[in-house]
């Protein structure tokens, strides 16, 4: 009995000994899996660098904040309002001087692109089972550039996009500045880059910003500003009604002119990139497609609006920038004091949007992005990150030297990126991903509006041609 109590004990030991060892092999597999795993997820993210917007806009799907305060679709048009309207209001006379009556075609039929492209944005976030029922899947821009393009590829572009056309607005702040207060002093011995210079160097403490925090302080201030100047404005204009010269509205005008006048409004009219973002935040049973649609409608009747009364204001005495046409000096300086102010107070968003973007692409911290954190252990700024933030600043003021024409500049951009964003990319999207399931009629359309993209571009580079090769030899 003993003899068999006694194997009883070793044949337990036995047993609790190799369930032991195979627990042990068994820890030691699932703690190399996991730690290959954690590796393998880690310099995946260091390769893709699939993080997105950073703090300004962070439209990760997967990273949502389910709490986040949702938008009302009136808050939501606000947005697009303020996308599509913003400082090009200030060119709409001069693009229709330019521009003629084609120019107010020309506004209607850009207006009604912008609308469907914006809808086709909204459609590619969905697929569709066979019974037709459909589901949200992608949430952002770069979901449906990664979807139609590739992790990589479609990250990186829109990032590029991103990054050009907030630097595009950095550069259009400082010019509208020069643009405005130059012709205030005509005998200044600096000229007008001196005055870009001298401007510029109250940007420069925009560089230690660290929070946007301080940049929404601004905010208010802006919208003050913005709203008592155009108000001033357009009473000033209505208060000479008696002087109008409606004769002097041009009704013809050259491809040139033309070319010149089309990419001004095709800049106008660029939301492309955030509207699936903007989707994303409205509460639920608001309808974006209709909020685009009326808000889109609002903007091309204010534009066209604001273009007849202020060249039946001025006639051809009309400047790039309407303000520098007003005759009455102490009203000039008011405006031209005014809406620099406003200027220099929104540069800061599309800076700091520039500066949080590539930061948290690359200078996040060591263990997720390329380069190590811009931020010490205090959490201030290193001085290297200091001088690559002034270093943006000094590059803003290079290209308004180089371009000192606010009206060329934004006919360039309008007819090589805005046409990209607006016409080309959009439409290669849906196409690429719903042309089986679309009607004859609908693929006809897109391809006509693909065209139509080609066409702005062609005349993009034949205004740069004409202007900068040509007219200098």
């Amino acid at each position: 009995m003993a003899w068999f109590r006694q194997r009883q004990v070793d044949s337990y030991s036995t047993l609790n000994e190799e369930s032991a060892i195979e627990m042990k092999r068994h820890d030691e597999k699932f703690d190399k899996i996991i730690r290959r795993n954690s590796f393998q997820e880690t310099q995946e993210m260091c390769i893709e660098d699939s993080s997105n917007y950073g703090s300004l806009e962070n439209d990760n799907k997967n990273n949502v904040n389910i709490s986040e305060e949702k938008l009302t679709t009136l808050q939501a048009a606000w947005n697009i309002i303020n996308m599509i309207q913003g400082n090009v209001i200030l060119n709409s006379p001069y693009v229709l001087l330019v521009g003629g009556v084609p120019g107010i075609v020309l506004t209607v039929v850009v207006g009604y692109v912008s609308v469907h492209t914006c809808r086709l944005l909204i459609d590619c976030q969905y697929d569709e089972d066979e019974l037709g029922n459909k589901s949200k899947t992608r949430h952002t821009m770069h979901d449906i550039a990664v979807h139609n393009l590739g992790k990589r590829a479609g990250v990186l572009l829109i990032d590029l996009l991103q990054i050009t056309l907030m630097f595009g607005n950095c550069v259009f702040q400082l010019l509208f500045c020069g643009q405005m207060i130059s012709p205030l002093f005509p005998e200044n011995p600096v000229g007008f880059n001196g005055i870009i210079l001298l401007f510029s160097l109250a940007l420069f403490p925009f560089a230690f910003v660290t929070s946007i925090k301080t940049v929404s302080y601004f905010s208010c201030a802006s919208v003050v500003v913005t709203s008592l100047s155009y108000i001033a404005l357009i009473s000033y204009m209505f208060s000479k009604v008696d002087k109008w010269v409606i004769e002097e509205f041009p009704l013809t005008t050259n491809i040139y002119q033309s070319s010149l006048s089309l990419g001004m409004i095709v800049f106008g009219f660029d939301s492309q990139l955030y509207v699936n973002s903007l989707d994303n935040k409205l509460k639920e049973g608001s309808n974006i497609k209709k909020m685009i649609a009326w808000t889109h409608v609002m903007s091309v009747f204010l534009k066209i609006f604001f273009g007849i009364v202020g060249i039946f204001t001025f006639g051809q005495l009309t400047r790039e920038t309407i303000t520098n046409s007003i005759d009455n000096i102490p009203l000039k300086y008011f405006f031209n004091i005014l809406f620099p102010m406003k200027f220099f107070l929104i540069f800061q968003f599309p800076y700091f949007a520039i500066i949080d973007l590539i930061q948290e692409k690359l200078f996040q911290g060591v263990n997720l992005t390329r380069f190590p954190s811009c931020l010490d252990k205090e959490n201030s700024l290193k001085w290297w990150a200091i001088i690559l933030r002034l270093s943006l600043v000094l590059l803003v003021v290079i290209v308004c030297l180089i371009f000192p024409d606010v009206a060329i500049l934004t006919s360039y951009t309008g007819s090589t990126i805005g046409a990209f964003i607006m016409f080309l990319l959009p439409v290669y999207f849906h196409l690429n991903m719903y042309w089986r399931k679309m009607y004859w009629y609908h693929i006809l359309h897109d391809y006509f509006v693909l065209l139509a993209g080609v066409v702005v571009v062609f005349c993009g580079i034949f205004t740069f041609v004409q202007r900068e090769i040509v007219t200098r030899i």
